[in-house]
Order: structure tokens, then sequence, then C-alpha cells
């Protein structure tokens, strides 16, 4: 091969190099433009947390559940939490065609969202407060009926531990815990427990969400004027008195550790 026959073929080759590796990035760019245009909730649709099918309660952990920015893009524990303390924001669930919780979306808060959080985060300062002063301290006295027609009095349950729930029927958290605390019952059924439920809501109501729903705790309806002696300001608080008719434990809201605390603090207390 004369030495112009090898240039040309060089330059064919060089020729042919490179509109290869311009294609090939021209397929890797298509590649990720097309990740980067995939929408992670594709699909799904905005729901509200009523509509949202679940065997148990629904919990907002980005660990969990992909938690997005209003931009689509998946936010870290520590976004998520920091946009979430500030009050600013607001979660929406998306769900599947079958209402299954798959994603939720922080979006901008409205000025009510916005007052709605400051007064909640006033109220859980309040029961934190509440809380510290009454730990350690006698328990109440209360004398009441429950909706079976059971009474119940601190006088008359002293020597077992008692567990309060205070909670309603309107309270989103206060029925997503339901099924743990009726676990808790099953759990303790042949223990000196007794678990105790104050609902400010009249029996009617009760009797109505029992229909569909069942709550092992003994329920005791019209309790506002009971969660007011205990300082309960936010539901769900759960409350325990131990054996001497002390209150040994006081928590409001619902949390990853809510049903764990309320479990080791009874065997705690069950084992003094």
């Amino acid at each position: 091969m004369t030495k112009r026959n090898w240039i040309i073929t060089i330059v064919l080759i060089l020729i042919v190099s490179t509109n290869t590796i311009t294609a090939q990035m021209g397929e890797v760019k298509k590649e990720n433009a097309a990740v980067k245009n995939t929408d992670p909730l594709k699909g799904l649709k905005k729901a509200s947390f009523k509509d949202i099918k679940s065997n148990g309660p629904i919990m907002i952990n980005p660990k969990t559940t992909p938690t997005y920015s209003e931009d689509h893009v998946l936010l870290n524990e520590q976004d998520f939490g920091e946009k979430m303390s500030s009050g600013d924001y607001e979660l929406d669930p998306y769900a599947d065609d079958r209402m299954e919780l798959k994603a939720f979306v922080l979006r901008k808060a409205t000025e009510e969202e916005k007052e709605m959080f400051k007064q909640r985060k006033k109220k859980r300062e309040e029961a934190r407060i509440a809380s510290e002063a009454l730990i350690g301290k006698e328990a109440m006295p209360f004398s009441v009926t429950d909706i079976l027609g059971k009474k119940y009095s601190l006088a008359d349950l002293k020597g077992k531990v008692i567990v309060m729930n205070f909670w309603f029927v309107e309270c989103k958290p206060c029925l997503m815990e339901i099924p743990e605390l009726n676990e808790l019952v099953e759990k303790y059924k042949n223990k000196e427990v007794v678990f105790l439920g104050f609902s400010t809501n009249p029996k009617s109501k009760i009797d109505e969400f029992l229909k569909t729903k069942t709550f092992k705790y003994n329920i005791i309806a019209d309790s506002k004027n009971k969660a007011d002696l205990y300082h309960v300001y936010s539901f769900p608080t759960h409350i325990i008195i131990d054996k001497e008719s002390k209150i040994a434990h006081y928590a409001s809201g619902f949390g990853p550790t809510t049903i764990e605390d309320l479990d080791k603090m009874i065997e705690k207390l069950l084992n003094k």
C-alpha cells in the first residue's frame, strides 16, 4: 500500500470513529434527558389522607415513603425535617389507582395553614410543659362510667397500671394509632393493667364509630372535663398512672415510637 493510501485509510478511520463517538454521545444525552424528564409521580394522583387505603397508621417518614419538593426533587431526611419544622410547608399524599399511598409532595402552606401550624406548635409546647410538671405527681382523682355502663375510679384502680388515651372520632392521628393500641390491650389483657379511652365525643357518636371500627379500650364519652383536669391540650394524648396512683408517663401526638414508648413504660411499671 502506498503512503497516500495509508493516509486516506487513516483519515477514513478517524472520520468513522468520530461519527461513532458523536452518535454514542448523542445517545447518552438522550438517555440523560429521558432520566431527567422522568416524572416520579407519573401514574399517581393527589389524594387526601382520608381517601388513602391503609391496613395501619399512615407514617409520614421520608425513609419509608418517597417525599418530593414541589418541583418533584426527592428530599432527604434532613431537608424534609427542616422544611416541615419551618411551618411554611404542608404535605399532600399521592396515591395510585387503588388509592394506596405511594409518595408525598411538599407544597407551600397557605396563610391559614401557617396559622394552624403555629397553634399546633403552641399546644405541643403547652403539653410538654404540662407533662414535665405532672410526672411523678399524684394523679387527679376521677370517677367515670364507660359506654357499657362499667364504673372506674382512681381510688378503686390503685394497685393497677392505668393507661389513659385522650381522643375523639374526628382526630385523624387518634384513629391511625388505634390498631396498635388494640394490640397493647391484647398483650396485657391478663395483667394488672386497665386501658381507659377518654373521648370528647358524645356516646351516640362513639356508638356510630364503633359499628365499623374496633377500639378495645374501655371508652368513656363526653370526657372534655377529664381532659381539662389532666391538662390535655392536644390529641391524642397518652397518660400512664402507676400502681401508687402517680403519673409516670405523659405524651402527646402520634409518632414513630409512641406505641413502643407506652409498651416499655407498662412493662417497667408492672415489674416495679
